[in-house]
């Protein structure tokens, strides 16, 4: 495993969402970008609907050599949703705002470990996104921004795209059923 490439535990937490209903991702603060058909929080977790059952997600900020801003998805299972309020007995989550991934009824069927390569001054290769993928044949993309100091998560429906396709590449890296 690269530096660059999410770790064995975060693969382990992604795993974990398959063959299950993924509703939404819950966060403190969601942020609507209709010009970008996304939306974005600073980090957020997803319920699994059973007990203290989550997958959370945030990012850690890197500045490579030649001076690109990138990040790093962190990804773990945990027994809170971050610092949101959670009722166990009644699997309340909140006040906090959501991002709805998926209809009720659909369950998540793989998930796409999206890599890019950026070419500026240097050469950047590191996970970028996740696309998750419905048993409806519907896609959600979470990803990061690249030569960006916004540290967020951006959601948006369907495949990853480039920003800059002239010095962004993108490739599935594995693909988690």
């Amino acid at each position: 495993m690269s530096a660059n490439q999410l770790s064995s535990k975060a693969i382990s937490a992604l795993k974990s969402m398959i063959g299950k209903p993924v509703p939404a991702i819950y966060g403190r603060e969601v942020h609507a970008e209709p010009l970008r058909s996304s939306a974005s929080l600073p980090k957020g977790a997803i319920w699994l609907g059973t007990g203290t059952n989550f997958v959370t997600f945030e990012t850690e900020h890197k500045t490579s050599k030649g001076d690109q801003d990138y990040h790093l998805l962190n990804i773990a299972r945990s027994d809170m949703p971050f610092d949101l309020p959670f009722n166990v007995r009644s699997g309340a989550i909140g006040p906090c705002s959501l991002i709805e991934l998926s209809m009720p009824g659909t369950e998540l069927s793989s998930i796409d470990v999206i890599q890019m390569t950026a070419e500026l001054d240097d050469v950047v290769v590191y996970d970028h996104a996740l696309t998750l993928r419905f048993d409806d044949e519907t896609a959600i993309t979470i990803g990061t921004e690249h030569d960006s100091i916004l540290g967020a998560l951006i959601v948006r429906k369907g495949e990853t795209q480039a920003n800059d396709p002239e010095f962004e590449k993108l490739e599935t890296r594995i693909t988690l059923k």
